[in-house]
């Protein structure tokens, strides 16, 4: 079944993806801003996440209810997240539905009221929020693993929801201006995807957005080197150790990034990986561990993570330095190699069966590559790899010399971590 795709650019700079799927019941709709938590300055710290939240708060037409209930109503569904980079809006309805649901996502992108009354509701919302998270240790590590990869004074080190203190600082004027600069035109892509009519879809989105301003591109800090740094945060409450091991990684851009993306997938990516295979299946250490990538514009990352007894984490942390040591010294084999290489393809030839993930990859290829990019294409980025290219990968991210960890755990447990990560050598 075949997909067509049209990108078309606004006169005022949005980006709009088209996907034909005619064979489809539904239309997924996706609105991208290119602001995220890396483009926030120390006291504006959650505010993308806020701004987020708050386009939900209402309209000068709509309520917040009447903008679930509008949606929903329908038998649509609407959700939105905010990531280091870009935040967006997505639905998904039946085909029928489209226009409607454009009229409502389209006027809450647009015109926000920000409420004063909705703002001081929404922060206390997310602080309850960011109080979850830190209830939680495997979620509250992640925020843990990016300061001490890039420190928390730069804007990838600080959690994306912010913290309680400067979300209590946050007013409805920084918000509003915050809004203001990032939800432009130029910083705007749009893609729908379902079983539609692409120039009836073009026509409705010009009409919709036109009054949206052009704005400009809004600007981040570099990412800087990752750094070799700790972080602990104590806790009593569980008997297991949720830890963390941070490598730098390939940028988007980076042609380097498939090799890593195939040894990933050998490392630690899925029940059949190296470290799951050792740690899990013939050690018996825990019942969780795996790697997996994060890419930006301009740096990436690799991470291990593991939950396990810390009773059992001196042992596994030796196992995973094997690990890494074997890739290092003795590659992968041909056998290996072809099966990262059809999973990683077969896994994203079967992301891409429904509306919604065309959808995502449309906005999400143009959002980061300002183009589309069919999934072949990167597909025979990585048939061309070789065993060698994935024990260079290994070398080259791997390194015990530029790697930062974070644990949530007891004190025993990070003193096992710390000690560990003191000898940095391959083994």
């Amino acid at each position: 079944m075949t997909c067509e795709t049209q990108v078309h650019r606004l006169p005022n700079g949005i980006r709009l993806a088209t996907l034909s799927m005619p064979h489809m019941a539904s239309v997924s709709s996706g609105i991208w801003a290119g602001v995220g938590s890396r483009h926030e300055s120390p006291k504006d710290h959650g505010i993308a996440h806020f701004v987020e939240h708050l386009l939900f708060k209402g309209t000068p037409t709509r309520t917040s209810e009447e903008i679930s209930r509008q949606i929903e109503g329908l038998g649509a569904s609407i959700d939105a997240f905010t990531v280091e980079d870009h935040t967006c809006f997505h639905t998904k309805a039946p085909a029928e539905h489209f226009e409607t649901i454009l009229d409502v996502i389209s006027d809450f992108y647009q015109n926000p009221t920000f409420d004063p009354k909705e703002v001081e509701f929404e922060r206390r919302v997310i602080r309850e929020e960011i109080s979850m998270v830190r209830d939680q240790p495997s979620q509250y590590l992640e925020d843990l693993s990016s300061e001490a990869a890039w420190g928390e004074e730069h804007p990838l080190g600080r959690s994306i929801t912010g913290s309680q203190e400067s979300i209590k600082g946050l007013n409805r004027a920084a918000v509003f201006d915050f809004f203001k600069q990032g939800y432009s035109g130029k910083n705007t892509v749009i893609s729908v995807a379902g079983n539609i009519d692409q120039k009836r879809v073009v026509d409705l989105v010009s009409e919709r957005f036109e009054s949206l301003h052009e704005g400009s591109e809004v600007d981040f800090v570099p990412a800087p080197p990752i750094k070799t740094s700790h972080r602990f945060e104590e806790s009593n409450e569980t008997e297991q150790a949720h830890v963390a091991l941070s490598f730098r990684a390939a940028h988007q851009h980076d042609p380097a990034r498939f090799a890593q993306k195939v040894m990933n997938v050998i490392l630690g990516e899925n029940m059949s990986s190296r470290l799951f295979q050792v740690i899990r299946e013939q050690k018996g250490l825990c019942y969780e561990i795996q790697s997996d990538m994060v890419s930006f514009a301009d740096a990436g990352l690799l991470q291990i993570y593991t939950a396990l007894h810390p009773e059992n984490l001196g042992e596994a942390l030796n196992a995973v330095s094997s690990t890494i040591g074997d890739l290092w010294k003795n590659g992968v084999s041909e056998e290996e190699l072809d099966r990262a290489k059809s999973y990683l393809i077969g896994q994203s030839r079967l992301s891409l069966e429904s509306t919604a993930s065309r959808m995502m990859w449309a906005g999400e290829s143009i959002l980061a590559f300002d183009r589309w990019i069919e999934p072949d294409e990167l597909h025979d980025k990585v048939r061309e790899l070789n065993t060698d290219d994935i024990q260079q990968a290994a070398r080259e991210v791997l390194s015990p010399d530029i790697m930062s960890t974070a644990i949530v755990g007891s004190y025993q447990a990070n003193s096992i971590l710390v000690d560990w990560a003191g000898d940095r050598e391959i083994k």
